[in-house]
């Protein structure tokens, strides 16, 4: 057997072993995101709160029009919605089951200055 056949069969042996090692930490801390798909599934669906009703409450609130609305996924049962009044963003967050509403705190912008390119 040549050096270079030996050498090639060396690292084919440990790509191999290294995608084994990779596959089993991967069997061992699967990620679960059909899971985190099926708790907001069934979260939005027991809803009491439709996110237009989310919507209305924030636009009602800050006097503006929404921007942005969507399913809060970090805490697992508000919407959270962004208005647009007097030239100011704020964010609101609607409670699922009761309705109760909030402003939060604003936020510094991570990229002020920057283009935003979503």
């Amino acid at each position: 057997m040549t050096r270079k056949t030996l050498m090639l069969g060396l690292s084919a042996a440990a790509l191999v072993s290294a995608a084994a090692i990779g596959g089993a930490a991967l069997a061992a801390n699967p990620i679960n995101t059909h899971d985190d798909e099926r708790g907001e599934i069934a979260a939005i669906t027991a809803a009491r709160v439709s996110l237009a009703q989310a919507i209305a409450l924030a636009e009602q609130q800050s006097g503006g029009k929404a921007m942005e609305a969507s399913f809060d996924d970090e805490s697992g049962n508000l919407w959270e919605v962004e208005t647009l009044a007097n030239g100011q963003v704020q964010t609101y967050t609607v409670d699922m089951t009761s309705g109760a509403i909030s402003a939060q705190a604003a936020e510094a912008d991570e990229n002020e200055g920057a283009e935003d390119n979503d």
